[in-house]
């Protein structure tokens, strides 16, 4: 085919303009191109050739409307680096948006990257893309809103430089010696990384208590879903790098081994000590232990635990209708608990170090009366309440988070991520209400009656 030979399509039959310009293309060689001409924008073609053929062809416009569009159609040389390609979702059918994405991204090589643009926020895709594809990409918006969103998605790198263990794949009492195993064969200077569904800062303790200030802890992806933290061994064992490890987590590691923590894990995320140990935990700790633990939990996860209800809504509540109403609730139940932590971290905690504060040093100032802690505390155990009362409704009516026989990835995925949930938020409430909440009225009435 000679080159620049140019393709007339208004001549051609309705149902013979596309697979004829994919025959132009296909009887192309590397680096040959040709022409084609229409009375309107041809992009449509563009994203057919582009999801058919993949990223092997440029397309430039010679002419550009309004009435006559002239485009240069070129197969990329064999040897050409493939560029980062943009898709614009606003110009494919609706039922061809995420079919079309997910051809882009299954195209990539690890380390090539793509780009999206819509007119409204895709993060359901990222959910869908995360459910069926796992979490072997990065997604970063270069443009947010609010008319119009452009997402970088890139497939992630292979690792090959070092040793990868994903946690999950363990059984629960296996994880944390697996751990130890693998770092234990590491000779000074050489690292690992581990991946989990949950932060594993307790595995970080049991190894600082265990084997002292001899590594580095690198959180290489911090959640919401994901975790991977590169561990290293220090290059030389018997000398600390300095720096490498707080002192404060030096001491708290100290204090939870000689106390008898448990550090392991469970299937639903971290296994905290038992009864007996709270009542042995300084109250400042423990507060801080709640927020580090807990309400980071429930900030990290709730935003995707409620783009994951909406969108298994919207694909299948048609079919389950109860679903609908696990989304307005998963909603509002979020909504209803992230406010109670924002109360409990801007009012109750402050309130709570200001009494240890005041117990240690009598001329500190109060912002508040001091005898007058039970009230917001009643607020908050209400709250408490209210949060029980909402999972106890969602279990119902998704017949205690079992999902149908014929359920997709993403459906039941959203049922584990409400179970675990729930199991979280139990540990996180009682541990506020059998230790935390009345040790905090006990510390008020003391410094009211001394202080009085």
């Amino acid at each position: 085919m000679a080159t620049l030979q140019t393709l007339n399509v208004t001549l051609l039959e309705p149902r013979l303009k596309h697979p004829t310009v994919f025959r132009y293309f296909d009887a192309l060689a590397a680096g040959e191109n040709f022409i084609i001409e229409n009375d309107h924008d041809p992009k449509p073609l563009y994203y057919e050739l582009l999801a058919e053929r993949g990223n092997i062809f440029t397309w430039e416009y010679l002419e550009k409307g309004p009435e006559w569009f002239v485009v240069q159609i070129a197969k990329n040389p064999a040897e050409e680096t493939r560029h980062i390609e943009t898709l614009d979702v606003t110009q494919l059918e609706p039922r061809m948006k995420h079919p079309t994405v997910f051809k882009y991204f299954d195209a990539l090589s690890a380390g090539e990257a793509f780009i999206i643009e819509n007119d409204h926020d895709p993060k359901p895709l990222y959910y869908e893309l995360l459910a069926e594809r796992g979490n072997i990409f990065t997604w970063e918006y270069t443009e947010q809103g609010p008319e119009w969103f452009k997402v970088k998605i890139s497939k992630n790198p292979v690792e090959k430089e070092m040793e990868t263990l994903d946690v999950t794949q363990l059984e629960p009492r296996m994880k944390h010696p697996t751990v130890f195993k693998y770092f234990d064969a590491l000779l000074a200077g050489e690292a690992f990384v581990i991946e989990n569904d949950h932060d594993p800062k307790p595995l970080y303790y049991e190894l600082l208590a265990e084997r002292g200030n001899i590594f580095t802890w690198e959180y290489l992806e911090q959640g919401p879903e994901w975790f991977k933290v590169k561990i290293a061994k220090n290059p030389d064992e018997k000398t600390p790098q300095n720096g490498s490890i707080p002192e404060k987590d030096l001491k708290k590691a100290a204090y939870l081994k000689e106390k008898g923590v448990t550090f392991g894990c469970s299937d639903s995320g971290t296994k905290f000590p038992d009864n007996k140990d709270y009542d042995e935990w300084e109250l400042g700790m423990l507060a801080d232990y709640i927020v580090q633990t807990h309400h980071r939990y429930i900030k990290d996860n709730a935003e995707s635990l409620n783009g994951l209800a909406i969108k298994v809504a919207e694909h299948h509540g048609e079919n389950h209708p109860e679903l609908h109403r696990v989304a307005t609730s998963t909603h509002h139940f979020l909504q209803d608990l992230l406010n109670h932590i924002t109360n409990e971290e801007e009012v109750l905690f402050p309130v709570i170090r200001q009494l240890l504060i005041k117990k240690d040093i009598p001329t500190e100032e109060l912002s508040y009366d001091a005898g007058t802690l039970d009230h917001p505390i009643r607020i908050l155990l209400k709250e408490h309440e209210i949060a029980g009362e909402d999972l106890n409704f969602l279990r119902r009516i998704t017949n205690n988070f079992a999902p149908p026989k014929n359920a997709c990835n993403s459906f039941t995925y959203l049922y584990e991520k409400l179970k675990e949930f729930e199991n979280d938020l139990y540990i996180h409430l009682r541990i506020e209400n059998d230790y935390l909440f009345p040790r905090a009225l006990n510390l008020d009435e003391e410094i009211a009656a001394t202080h009085s």
